[in-house]
């Protein structure tokens, strides 16, 4: 249901986004936190096409958002093939109702400790997994699984949608 793509350098994307963030358009969701869209779909909002719970054809939200051109944020837009990319906070103690998305997940995992879980639905027991700073994973969100961040600081990930039901 996860697997490790690869390592990259959570320091230097960290950078690049602390030196963009006051410039960030974001979308607020209370206590759960906040998001803002990299990619938007043809005819809507750049900052706000791509946040939320998905509309349907999420992977239709394949336009960047002209605020990131020329980033790193780009780049691994266009490396992996992300669709629907956005920045995703989830506050201190919140966390996401059990749902299944229409496509996996790459997650960038930037700010984050060991008390941030993914959750997944599978048998009797499910599977608690945490994502550590410094991988890139593939998540199959097809599955039902939520997120709960039982700590007292907020985390932060870059994510995207994939095509590929499998890897």
């Amino acid at each position: 249901m996860i697997t490790i793509l690869e390592k990259f350098d959570a320091k230097e994307m960290l950078k690049a986004y602390y030196s963009i963030e006051p410039n960030i358009q974001w979308s607020e969701f209370g206590h759960k936190g906040k998001q803002a869209g990299l990619q938007y779909k043809t005819n809507e909002n750049p900052w706000t096409s791509a946040v939320g719970r998905s509309t349907g054809q999420e992977l239709e939200c394949n336009n960047l958002n002209p605020f990131f051109k020329d980033t790193i944020f780009e780049e691994v837009i266009n490396k992996f093939k992300l669709k629907r990319t956005r920045f995703m906070w989830v506050g201190s103690y919140a966390c996401y109702s059990m749902h299944e998305d229409e496509t996996p997940r790459v997650h960038f995992p930037l700010i984050t400790n060991l008390q941030c879980y993914f959750i997944f639905k599978n048998g009797i027991r499910g599977s608690f997994l945490n994502l550590e700073i410094n991988n890139v994973y593939w998540t199959d969100t097809t599955q039902t699984h939520s997120f709960i961040n039982c700590s007292d600081v907020p985390r932060l990930h870059l994510v995207g949608a994939v095509e590929n039901k499998t890897l």
